[in-house]
């Protein structure tokens, strides 16, 4: 039987035809023919590492930082891989959600999974599987490239932008600008970390500008009599176990300054970066050692350099703007905007929101854990067509949303969504757990995060059915203290870890209660309690009971917070803070998505190397 290694070779493998720049259609939304993110010689050239590392004329090292340019990454489970599928600013088209079903046919799991930088990935996948499914993704526009290692990471944009009633303007152009400027850019193959960037275009900061190496906020200035587009732009946020909120670079950076802008703060962190401590390598810790006023100066002079030296590489920014999609008129509509059963009746008023082009609306499709079925996307990839623009985005909270939707067939569409189990209500309100992937997979992950996720999402079914869909209060898990799950930003976050009780390990979870990213509020959580992690649906049960009877009128949760002092609810959670010995209890020491007694088993993670 012939390995299945012996299929990789280049010359043996069905070439996919991949679309030339005019070849990708978006629909109306944006440029008519989206040029393709891909390239096939760089397929062929992963295939031919692929084929030196298994005879051996390559080291596992070189190997491992090459797969990861290529956004393949290693699983905790020996052999295993996860594909990160890269998505700048979240655009999706039909035909790419349809290719994306396929491979999540192909995965072990089943699903594809959302992520909170608004990438898909695919887990449980094997090497010898990746060449093809990179030649699929290709042939409809899609790649891998850079979604790993130390490059700049996804470009992310808040999911409303150029539908937003509240926004400057559209910043998607300037987002889909600097991803392609520095895709494949030389500057941007071998930096000391990973760097992140993100734009919003509303003070709502949908995007979570203060909490990457760059923010982009759009702004607006009158500049000689006339209006003019521009950022305020933010440096050196992170999460992580050292979280640090962005710093004003510049109050505004003219459009036509965004690239060299970026391509400056990148060259400068290049420079300055640690090399020698990946966990001292990030852009804030150059911020902790220049301070800010010194890197502004560095920057300001890489840009006039770059400006200088450099305007010929720079391009031009493409502007587009959002505009209905050609729909025959006599296309079925709902005789009533209003009206239908109860469970529509919440659903449009937790996921519907109307767009500032009148007679239309954003609707949000949640997903339990991020993760969506091959079925699922199929039916999103029709839905988009038929109801839509032909587009969806992901987003940051790990859903999708659907755009250009017309109110008179809100209705309909929810019929189809509810038909494959995308309906579900409370989009990013209290019931919608964001979870990283935590030691189901992470090699990093200490704490299985998603089953922690799932048994909230069976409390807020339950028990806490009532405030399920309470506007202005987050929960984030993360399997670890790294912050995939964002932890640091929710009004109730948790970290995974470990304590040992009664003489025995068991899974543990470091509670953080009160962040906020308004504007010019902008904190992080404060811990508050470690919690086994078992007893984490009782103790929010009884955190959120007691906001509920204690609260004043029109009191947001972290209004409540602040009034009521974290030092007072300490009390109100430590009865869940100890476990009885395992004799007693002996599921309390296992963790959830596990059969065997807890203990901590984590391996070299690869977000570093």
């Amino acid at each position: 039987m012939a390995d299945a290694r012996d299929t990789c070779e280049t010359e043996q493998r069905p070439r996919i035809p991949i679309p030339s720049a005019e070849g990708i259609d978006s629909g109306t939304a944006g440029p008519v023919h989206r040029p393709s993110w891909a390239r096939v010689e760089e397929i062929d050239t992963f295939d031919q590492f692929v084929q030196r590392f298994w005879r051996g004329d390559i080291s596992p090292d070189e190997f491992r930082r090459f797969r990861l340019q290529n956004g393949v990454y290693g699983q905790r489970q020996e052999g295993e891989q996860m594909i990160r599928v890269k998505i700048p600013w979240g655009g999706l088209t039909a035909a790419q959600l349809e290719v994306l079903a396929e491979i999540a046919a192909q995965s072990p799991r089943g699903v594809g999974h959302v992520t909170t930088r608004q990438n898909m990935q695919f887990h449980f996948m094997k090497l010898e599987q990746v060449t093809s499914l990179l030649d699929r993704m290709a042939s409809v526009g899609l790649t891998t490239r850079e979604a790993c290692g130390n490059t700049v990471r996804n470009i992310t944009v808040g999911h409303c932008a150029g539908v937003c009633p509240k926004e400057a303007f559209d910043v998607t152009p300037y987002a889909e600008a600097v991803a392609r400027f520095l895709l494949r850019n030389p500057m941007n193959q071998n930096l000391p970390r990973k760097f992140k960037i993100a734009f919003s275009g509303c003070p709502d900061d949908v995007g979570l500008t203060p909490i990457h190496d760059i923010g982009a906020l759009a702004n607006l200035q009158v500049v000689d009599g006339k209006e003019e587009r521009g950022f305020q732009v933010f440096v050196g946020g992170g999460l992580s176990s050292s979280p640090r909120i962005a710093q004003l670079l510049e109050e505004f950076t003219p459009a036509h300054q965004l690239l060299p802008s970026v391509a400056a703060i990148v060259r400068i962190f290049d420079r300055h970066g640690n090399r020698e401590n990946k966990n001292q390598a990030r852009l804030k810790f150059v911020l902790d050692k220049l301070g800010v006023e010194q890197f502004r100066k560095l920057v300001f002079q890489e840009r006039a350099a770059v400006e200088a030296t450099m305007a010929s590489l720079i391009p031009a920014i493409e502007l587009w703007e959002e505009k209905p999609p050609h729909r025959d008129p006599s296309a079925p509509s709902d005789a009533s905007v209003e009206g239908g059963g109860p469970h529509y009746l919440r659903w449009r008023a937790t996921n519907v929101l109307e767009q500032k082009q009148a007679g239309y609306a954003m609707v949000q499709v949640r997903l339990e854990l991020g993760d969506i079925t091959p079925s699922q996307l199929r039916t999103l990839a029709f839905a988009a067509r038929e109801f839509g623009d032909g587009t969806v985005r992901s987003t940051n909270q790990q859903n999708f949303v659907l755009r250009w939707i017309r109110l008179d067939r809100v209705r309909a569409l929810y019929r189809l969504l509810a038909s494959v189990g995308l309906a579900t209500a409370s989009a990013e309100r209290l019931g919608d757990v964001t979870a990283c992937p935590g030691g189901d997979t992470c090699q990093l992950g200490i704490t299985s995060s998603r089953g922690l996720a799932t048994a909230l999402g069976d409390v807020f079914k339950n028990g806490l059915s009532d405030l399920a869909d309470e506007a202005g209060i987050r929960i984030k898990i993360s399997g670890c203290p790294n912050s995939c799950g964002q932890h640091h930003i929710a009004n109730i976050g948790f970290y995974g870890g470990a304590k040992k009780f009664n003489g025995q390990q068991a899974p543990t979870y470091q509670m953080m209660l009160g962040a906020s990213l308004e504007q010019g509020q902008v904190q992080y959580a404060e811990p508050v309690a470690k919690v086994p992690a078992k007893n984490i649906p009782r103790a929010i049960e009884a955190l959120l009971r007691f906001y509920q009877a204690e609260r004043h009128a029109g009191e947001t949760f972290n209004q409540f917070l602040d009034r009521y002092g974290l030092d007072r609810l300490k009390v109100v959670l430590k009865p869940f803070t100890e476990l009885p010995p395992a004799s007693e209890a002996p599921d309390q020491y296992i963790d959830f998505n596990s059969e065997e007694t807890f203990s901590v088993q984590t391996g070299p993670g690869e977000c570093a190397a």
